[in-house]
């Protein structure tokens, strides 16, 4: 039975936390085969292809900077790489075993050679290179052993980079002080690292099956994926009304990054609108200590600092892709699901805007007759902007990573007379048509979509629509790429209720797996591709290889012949609004420092897994230059726009005036709108759209 707590963000879940007593791994493996042939909307054939897949993304996942495993400690395996696909179907069981034990070996040995490494200096003035080389296996001890002096060496040469950018003491003799204690620290770091899956609280054999289970999902496609019961009871607390939160849920990447896999809906990361699903947790800094630095945190540790009842206040330090890192304050609140989350503002300029912004499409997944919807909220929103007078409308939907299809469904209800919206075809090939049946709109007046390459899923089937109607003007950078439902199915057979807090029951975990895939209402897909925006904006972070189309065995993107008729709107001014926008675009200051800023990541993401030189002083000066990038690309986006002014509309004011708290998140938001280049330009591509068609509705 399939339950549909679907469309859940960018499905980044990824194995944490497991359940303590030994597990019947057999008996697992064969349900989690047997559900993923059975559900998912293009199965895999278990054939020696397969087995090699899974075996290559197994190896790579327990062991993802090849720091552990060598060449010829792979070799004693290869006896089982082929076969896998036999042992998922019943013959045998003797690969997860055999791996389990090679691994704590390969583990152990790693521990060893990182603490006798650590014990001696390093010098700053040899001419070697490390090389981030994550495709090639080490030969055999001799050279895994050659890699770790090379890799510890360049660790702790950068941790003395990052000393020394914020250092003000004297220079001479810098590096024999500190490279000590930076050689320390990185030492306690890798050692942690291994000792965290050694010494595993759920069993160090329950983690590597975990792993061997995921892996055996991830060649089904990116967000197929094995949920152990303990890492469904987290999803399924983040649904709670009950306690304080900071309403973030925590997760760990093959790499054993803590990274935030989705926010709360209402709760103060979501309010904040400064944390995002996929940034990286660094550092946590509580009231009254210096900040924590929870690199080599386990999962388990970084949740527990977050839920400690006295750590009301917390400044968390994330990282984002491209390397950015941001601090952002928040404070624990009671989240409810009954309240509305939806942000809205008056954008005042030449012509009075609306803007709204979603961060996600969030439902009631575990009661669908109560609670909040993001589509009723928005139309909530919608319905107060128009007693504002507004005259075009902005809906943000820039780093959406998906949510409730259905309530995309809804939304484009919104601004849409009833019609077929979109399609979905399951593994029968059984086609359903998802239609708005509601007669009428809520608005109907000018629109821009914001989106970027992070708006996903749900977000996609929204832009797709309001496209394919001309409905809006879609805007921004093309979106991910991902054009498919996943659904989660209890591997317990007799597990005949939705998982639920209540009901959930200790055994066989969760699977996650892709059941449908998702079609314009012109029969194309944004599978791979994402969603061309009418007027394209220069992103920072548009930079290759983190969209859907570069994932690991993605789905590929077909299309549907049915015929869908649908009577699309007039057509919108796209020639004279993509020039009109070309101009100001072209000669913005801020624009071209974003150009150049993306040329600039552009070139650091190729040469990342050039050799890098181990010399102290060329590390640091790059880094200088690193930071001095950094700070002209941040002051340019600090520039505060001169075209409209932002505030509250009459509402908000009232429900703000008794809320300290609630004003400072308002007040952080407005001057975050104030100076956002996006917002800006979305502001006069609308007043274009006024001005070019001066009866459009209100």
């Amino acid at each position: 039975m399939a339950y549909r707590l679907s469309f859940v963000f960018l499905a980044f879940l990824a194995t944490s936390v497991y359940a303590q007593k030994p597990r019947n791994h057999h008996e697992e493996a064969l349900l989690l085969a047997k559900i993923l042939r059975e559900q998912h909307v293009a199965p895999k054939a278990l054939d020696d292809k397969f087995s090699r897949q899974v075996f290559a993304q197994f190896t790579s996942q327990l062991d993802p900077d090849k720091l552990y495993f060598s060449a010829a400690d792979l070799q004693t395996l290869t006896a089982h790489e082929g076969h896998l696909d036999d042992e998922l179907v019943g013959i045998g069981w003797a690969f997860l075993p055999q791996v389990t034990t090679l691994y704590r070996q390969a583990l152990e040995r790693a521990e060893r050679m990182i603490t006798q490494i650590g014990a001696a200096a390093f010098t700053g003035t040899v001419k070697e290179y490390v090389s981030i080389d994550t495709a090639h296996w080490p030969a055999d001890p001799s050279a895994l052993q050659a890699k770790w002096r090379l890799w510890l060496k360049h660790q702790t040469l950068q941790r003395l980079v990052d000393v020394r950018v914020g250092y003000d003491g004297p220079e001479k003799g810098f590096f024999t002080r500190h490279e000590p204690d930076a050689r320390r620290r990185v030492t306690a770091y890798e050692l942690r690292t291994v000792r965290r899956i050694l010494q595993h609280p759920g069993a160090f054999e329950n983690y590597v099956a975990a792993q061997y289970f995921q892996s055996i999902a991830a060649v089904f496609d990116p967000h197929t994926t094995y949920m152990p019961v303990t890492e469904m009871e987290n999803f399924l607390s983040t649904l709670s009304t009950e306690g304080y939160y900071f309403g973030i849920t925590l997760d760990e990447n093959e790499r054993g990054d803590v990274l935030v896999t989705a926010l709360a809906p209402g709760g103060p990361a979501w309010k904040s609108g400064d944390i995002h699903a996929s940034d990286v947790l660094t550092g946590l800094r509580w009231d009254g200590e210096e900040e924590a630095n929870i690199e080599g945190f386990t999962l388990d540790e970084a949740n527990a600092i977050l839920a400690d009842a006295n750590h009301r206040y917390m400044e968390f330090t994330v990282r984002r892709q491209g390397g950015v890192v941001k601090k952002v304050r928040l404070q624990k609140e009671k989240i409810s699901l009954e309240e509305n989350y939806v942000r809205s503002y008056v954008l005042d300029g030449r012509h009075r805007i609306g803007y709204i912004a979603l961060p996600d499409f969030y439902t009631r997944w575990d009661d669908e007759s109560e609670g909040s919807r993001c589509a009723g909220d928005v139309a909530k929103e919608v319905m107060k902007l128009r007693q504002e007078d507004i005259h075009g409308l902005i809906l943000d939907i820039r780093y959406n990573g998906g949510g409730s299809l259905m309530e995309a469904v809804a939304m484009a209800g919104i601004f849409l007379d009833e019609g077929p919206l979109g399609m979905l075809r399951n593994r029968q090939q059984d086609i359903i048509t998802l239609k708005d049946l509601d007669r009428g709109t809520v608005y109907d007046g000018p629109l821009v979509l914001l989106v970027n390459g992070q708006s996903a899923s749900a977000s996609e089937f929204l832009a797709a629509v309001l496209q394919d109607y001309r409905r809006a003007v879609i805007a921004g950078t093309r979106t991910f790429g991902k054009a498919t439902a996943q659904n989660f199915f209890p591997l317990d057979p007799t597990q005949d209720q939705g998982p639920s807090l209540a009901t959930i029951k200790d055994g066989p975990g969760f699977a996650s797996i892709t059941t449908d895939k998702i079609y314009r209402v012109t029969g194309g897909t944004a599978q791979g591709a994402g969603v061309t925006p009418d007027i394209s904006l220069p992103e920072v972070f548009d930079i290759p290889g983190v969209r859907e189309s570069a994932m690991p065995f993605a789905l590929p993107a077909d299309s549907i012949l049915k015929r869908t008729y649908f009577r699309a709107l007039p057509p919108l001014p796209l020639d004279s609004l993509r020039a009109r926008s070309g101009v100001r675009v072209g000669t913005s200051t801020t624009f071209q420092h974003i150009v150049k800023g993306r040329r600039w990541l552009a070139d650091e993401f190729h040469a990342k897994n050039e050799p890098v030189p181990l010399l102290w002083e060329a590390l640091y000066a790059r880094e200088v230059v690193m930071q001095r990038q950094y700070r002209m690309l941040e002051k340019s986006l600090e520039q505060t726009s001169r075209v409209f002014t932002v505030s509250n509309g009459s509402v908000d004011r009232q429900r703000l005036a008794a809320d300290d708290y609630a004003k400072d998140f308002n007040q952080s938001w407005i001057t975050n709108l104030q100076k956002d280049v996006y917002v800006e330009e979305a502001v006069n591509i609308l007043t274009d759209m006024i001005e070019l068609s001066p009866h459009a509705a209100k």
